[in-house]
C-alpha cells in the first residue's frame, strides 16, 4: 500500500523503516526541526520527506493509497485527509473511546480508564473515527507514566505489525458513546500545590531502598519511592520598601 507517514519519535521511526523495507512508504511529513525528536535516519530512507508545516498540493503528486500518522503532533484538515484513495489512518497509543487526545500514557493512572492501543480512520476531529483494529494493555499499580508510555509504544507496535497487511480489509467499527479526551494543558493540572508538599516529604521521608511507603491496591501491598531533582531556581521578588 503506498503511504505517506506523518510522525515523530521512535515509534514513528520504526514504522518509517518497516514501511520502507516492504516498499511501501512514499513519503514523510515530519514536525518542524526543532519539535522533533527520535527520528535520525528518516531522511535518508529515500523517499520525500517534508518539514510541517507542509501542503497537501506537495504530498497530492505522490497520489498515495494511504496517510498514515503515528505520533504526529499537528491536526490534519480536510485537505490532507481526501490525499488518500484507500483511507487516512491514525495509530494512537490510547483504548479508543478511551483517552482520545494528549498524553494517553497518564490518564488511566489518574482516572482509571482503560489503556491501550487503536488504529482508526481519521476524521477533523481528534481521535474520533472508525476502529479498524484495537488492543487492551493492563495497568499495573506499579505503573508510572514512564513504564506505561513504554508499554503502550511496544504494543502499538506490535498492533501495527500484525494487522497493517491485511488492515484494508478491516471493517470499521463506529466508537462506543462514552469515553474520554485531554489536551495538552490538562496534564499540568496534575502538578501538586503547596497543599500537596506534606504529602511529598511523607513520601521522600520514606523512600530509602529497599525500604519505601506501602499502600494497598488490588488486593495486595505495594512499595513506592520516589525520584527527586532540582530542574530551575526560583527567584524571589523583594517586597517593595516603604515609601519616604
Amino acid at each position: 500500500m503506498r503511504t505517506i507517514l506523518c510522525t515523530n519519535g521512535l515509534l514513528g521511526a520504526r514504522v518509517a523503516r518497516w514501511l520502507a523495507e516492504r516498499d511501501e512508504l512514499i513519503g514523510v511529513v515530519l514536525h518542524e526541526p526543532d519539535r522533533r525528536r527520535d527520528v535520525d535516519g528518516i531522511e535518508d530512507l529515500g523517499v520525500p520527506t517534508w518539514s510541517w508545516p507542509a501542503t497537501a498540493a506537495a504530498a497530492a503528486a505522490l497520489e498515495p493509497d494511504c496517510l498514515l500518522s503515528v505520533l504526529f503532533g499537528h491536526r490534519l484538515d480536510a485537505a490532507w485527509l481526501r490525499l488518500p484513495s484507500w483511507a487516512a489512518v491514525n495509530l494512537h497509543p490510547g483504548l479508543l473511546p478511551f483517552n482520545a487526545g494528549a498524553n494517553p500514557n497518564v490518564w488511566p493512572l489518574v482516572d482509571g480508564t482503560p489503556a491501550g492501543t487503536t488504529l482508526h480512520l481519521m476524521t477533523e476531529a481528534i481521535d474520533a473515527g472508525d476502529i479498524l483494529a484495537q488492543r487492551e494493555v493492563p495497568v499495573s499499580p506499579a505503573d508510572t507514566g514512564a513504564t506505561l508510555y513504554e508499554r503502550l509504544q511496544d504494543a502499538s507496535w506490535e498492533l501495527f505489525v500484525e494487522t497493517w497487511p491485511t488492515i484494508a480489509d478491516a471493517t470499521p467499527t463506529p466508537q462506543g458513546p462514552d469515553g474520554s479526551y485531554h489536551r495538552v494543558a490538562d496534564r499540568a493540572s496534575l502538578h501538586p500545590g503547596l497543599d500537596d508538599l506534606a504529602v511529598i516529604d511523607r513520601l521522600r521521608a520514606l523512600t530509602f531502598a529497599p525500604y519505601g511507603a506501602e499502600f494497598e491496591r488490588d488486593g495486595r501491598r505495594w512499595r513506592l519511592r520516589v525520584e527527586i531533582e532540582a530542574i530551575e531556581e526560583i527567584e524571589e521578588i523583594e517586597e517593595p520598601g516603604p515609601s519616604r
